[in-house]
């Protein structure tokens, strides 16, 4: 019998395709890989990009550490971009890294384009740290932009009261009430203004209306 005449080895033919099939396996991980990898460093900026939108995306959700690593990658490559220092800023305040998110927060606002919001997040963190004086510039522009806002109108109110701004106060605090007619907290807050005043009996009413407020709900 002529030696192409005789049958194929069972063994040997298993063994070609499976050299085969892993040879095809290896073309295709080798080949994806070199993809990904293409696809992260060709366009540095879209990788960019995908930190910053899921780092805001964790901001909004509440999680402040994984939004703060993600922002921080982007802070490198783009140091002034105000999308990042205002989300990073923010989430340092969440996280009691407040002097870092204040310092983020001033240089979003030097940047002139970060506007109310900036303003408004920086002037809480300014009330956070006592600097008053501080607060009553930075909310001062942001009120500025939005006279009818109430978280600028109740900081500023309170910023007022603790350097002893009676007077001007007792005129934020009733404009935040105007604003949000249903917040206790605001005529509690204008109760003990009042209070340092003198003018008890209107003291005593915003008393009583927070704590109206408060049964209603």
């Amino acid at each position: 019998m002529r030696r192409d005449e005789q049958g194929v080895n069972p063994i040997s033919e298993v063994g070609f395709f499976l050299h085969a099939a892993l040879h095809v396996v290896k073309r295709a991980f080798v080949a994806a890989t070199e993809s990904f990898n293409n696809f992260f460093s060709v366009d540095p900026e879209f990788r960019v990009r995908y930190y910053l939108e899921r780092g805001t995306e964790y901001t909004r959700r509440g999680r402040y550490d994984a939004a703060a690593t993600m922002l921080e990658k982007v802070l490198e490559e783009w140091p002034g971009d105000e999308d990042t220092l205002f989300h990073l800023g923010f989430c340092y305040l969440k996280m009691n890294r407040t002097q870092e998110g204040i310092e983020l927060l001033e240089r979003a606002d030097a940047l002139g384009r970060g506007g109310t919001r900036v303003r408004s997040i920086l002037g809480m963190a300014f009330l956070q740290t006592k600097e008053y004086a501080k607060a009553v510039i930075v909310l001062e522009k942001a009120l500025e932009e939005d006279a009818h806002n109430f978280h600028l109108n109740y900081r500023m109110a309170l910023a007022l009261d603790n350097l002893e701004k009676y007077e001007r106060a007792v005129e934020f605090f009733t404009k935040a009430a105007a604003i949000r007619p249903d917040e206790p907290k605001v005529y509690r807050s204008l109760g003990f203004t009042l209070e340092q005043l003198g003018r008890h009996e209107e003291s005593v009413a915003q008393f009583k209306k927070a704590a109206n407020l408060e049964e209603g709900r």
